[in-house]
């Protein structure tokens, strides 16, 4: 991640358009930035967030005194390395020119996302050994990228014919999984807030991303439950509690199938490895 004041872009980035390679995810956390993409200029002020998709131009004009920007790079072979899905990249960079790369945050949203960029930088500065270094970065770009891409459901224009009705489907699902995964995690819910069948709902989810609706339910949820135990002071009975397991048995299964120890082991891992 890459930390950005003044003096910084000043120096850095006031130069000609450029073309990137990779993707790029972008937070305005303070003050303004003038920049223009594919030549359309744009301004943002706090709480704003853009991304830049590949082969995209973009150059920055002008900035605050007060400016506070914070970015993210990486690349496809990184998310194949990481063996995170690559539709998600790719759903970004459709997604994006459909919303024209810029979303703006309410404060609370801002914030989230201010944590995960903090949380990779972390991770990012680590010691290459660092006992689950590399899961908690895969976990928390998981986590990102599905709340940028339920950010970007909800700003769609529903009129846009233009837009595949089945990638339209996906992030409408992936929107509301995003709000609600904590306390329901039922894949029929999810198919009746959709108005259509489960069967129907599997069958897209599938088509789309590869994998099945309570797939991705499952990875939402045990990227949270890893997060809260890494980057918190909570205790494993409060992470239950917020993701609203009711018995500790259960968690405990979950949390072991899906990471292969329990969350009391994976704790004391943890505890061990900071001495």
């Amino acid at each position: 991640m890459l930390k950005s004041f003044k003096t910084e872009i000043d120096t850095y980035l006031l130069q000609q358009p450029v073309r990137f390679d990779y993707l790029g995810v972008c937070l305005i956390r303070k003050g303004t930035l003038k920049f223009s993409l594919n030549f359309v200029e744009h301004t943002l002020s706090q709480d704003s967030i853009y991304f830049l998709s590949p082969m995209i131009v973009m150059q920055i004009l002008d900035c605050s005194e007060d400016i506070e920007m914070y970015t993210l790079f990486t690349d496809f072979d990184f998310f194949q390395k990481m063996s995170l899905p690559i539709y998600k990249a790719y759903s970004m960079e459709k997604l994006g020119r459909e919303c024209e790369t810029i979303l703006l945050l309410s404060s609370r949203e801002s914030n989230r996302f201010y944590e995960y960029f903090h949380n990779l930088e972390n991770q990012n500065t680590a010691q290459e050994d660092l006992m689950f270094r590399m899961e908690i970065i895969k976990m928390t770009l998981m986590l990102l990228f599905y709340e940028i891409s339920a950010k970007i459901s909800g700003s769609l224009d529903k009129t846009n014919t233009g837009f595949e009705h089945k990638n339209r489907m996906v992030m409408e699902f992936l929107n509301l999984v995003s709000i609600n995964f904590k306390t329901i995690r039922s894949v029929q819910y999810y198919a009746d807030q959709l108005f259509i069948s489960r069967k129907h709902l599997s069958r897209i989810v599938k088509e789309v991303t590869g994998k099945t609706p309570k797939s991705i339910l499952d990875e939402i949820v045990i990227s949270e439950a890893v997060i809260l135990l890494n980057v918190s002071s909570l205790s494993i009975k409060d992470v239950m509690g917020k993701l609203n397991f009711s018995d500790f048995a259960t968690f405990s299964r979950f949390f072991k199938n899906m990471v292969g120890k329990s969350p009391l082991l994976y704790r004391k891992q943890l505890d061990k490895n900071e001495f």
